[in-house]
């Protein structure tokens, strides 16, 4: 498996490998820092609790339940990555993403870049070769996107769970970072399937407009969820590292939790046929410290071993919000890889 990259920049005013790379980076943009989400330090969620409501998170609407149709071909990578995506974030609650035409341009503008000057990761200097813009941010605004808020993710390469554009999506959402980035409360995407040297490479930018609102769950949700059947089953080298002091870590899907900013875990376990299975941490605000300050207000990540392929796995999390006691139970299955 290759190493992923997450790199939150806030705006006032990866993993790497031979087979596989990605990176991820949110953008707040200044009207949402001046009211007071501030953002988180190194993930790809970093300022990701804006989604799960609170006093101090940008003000959020109830989950999208239906969107236009995508104008992405049957069967393109596109499609198969807009499908993954909405597909999980529809089954666990986290509301539909809207194609967007300006992300689109934006993304494929990114692609176009990468692909160019064989280069991987968010920035683009001026001067060479398909330059639309510094930063994601900017990127969006020349594509004519107004947007409250952006975030950009990139998969190039294989994996442990595949090489198609579907299993880019399902590769970035067994990273804890990742995961959070790709389950925060955007409106809208754009997705772009370009050639990077020679790897396949997946560009996908995420935004709220102006005129919207962030959407969050109903209560307390989670990824994986009752219904998933195709999550991975090991995980490794994302960077920043969940595991900073030992980079080769490797993990099995995490269980991502949001919720309000007093959500509090008190318990979780996953248990497999054969038994409990070793939770490596729990990230959130009441739990482990998380060493990259992505899982606070609201965000937890569970982290377990590396787990079996195409093996079903029982969650049990009890939690509480404002003090008042709930659970969520639930059961998910590893893909064969």
């Amino acid at each position: 498996m290759g190493a992923l990259r997450s790199r939150p920049v806030m705006a006032s005013a990866g993993m790497v490998s031979k087979r596989l790379r990605t990176a991820s980076q949110l953008v707040w943009v200044a009207a949402l820092l001046a009211s007071g989400c501030g953002g988180g330090g190194g993930g790809g969620g970093g300022g990701g609790g804006g989604g799960g409501g609170g006093d101090s998170a940008p003000a959020t609407a109830l989950p999208t339940v239906a969107v236009d149709s995508a104008s992405y071909a049957p069967g393109s990578p596109q499609r198969l990555a807009y499908d993954q995506l909405n597909a999980a974030r529809s089954r666990c609650g986290f509301g539909l993403l809207a194609q967007s035409a300006p992300l689109d341009q934006a993304a494929a503008a990114h692609g176009n870049y990468m692909s160019l000057n064989s280069e991987f990761g968010h920035g683009e200097v001026p001067g060479k070769p398909g330059f639309t813009g510094a930063t994601p941010l900017d990127r969006t605004r020349a594509a004519g996107y107004a947007a409250r808020a952006v975030g950009e993710d990139l998969s190039a390469g294989g994996s442990f769970s595949g090489s198609t554009a579907a299993d880019a999506i399902r590769n970035l959402m067994a990273a804890p970072y990742h995961a959070q980035s790709l389950l925060t409360g955007f409106r809208d995407v754009g997705l772009a399937w370009n050639v990077v040297g020679s790897l396949n490479t997946l560009t996908a930018d995420l935004g709220v407009p102006v005129s919207a609102q962030f959407q969050s769950p109903q209560g307390v949700a989670t990824f994986p969820c009752a219904g998933t059947t195709d999550a991975v089953p090991r995980g490794s080298n994302e960077s920043p590292s969940p595991f900073p002091s030992n980079p080769d870590a490797q993990w099995g899907q995490p269980v991502t939790v949001t919720g309000p900013d007093s959500l509090r875990l008190t318990s979780a376990t996953i248990t497999s046929p054969s038994g409990p299975v070793a939770l490596l941490v729990i990230y959130g605000s009441g739990a482990t410290v998380d060493p990259n300050g992505a899982f606070t207000d609201g965000w937890f990540s569970v982290i377990p071993e590396v787990l079996q392929p195409s093996t079903s796995y029982a969650v049990a999390i009890d939690y509480t919000v404002l003090g008042t006691p709930g659970a969520a139970r639930f059961t998910f299955t590893t893909g064969p890889r």
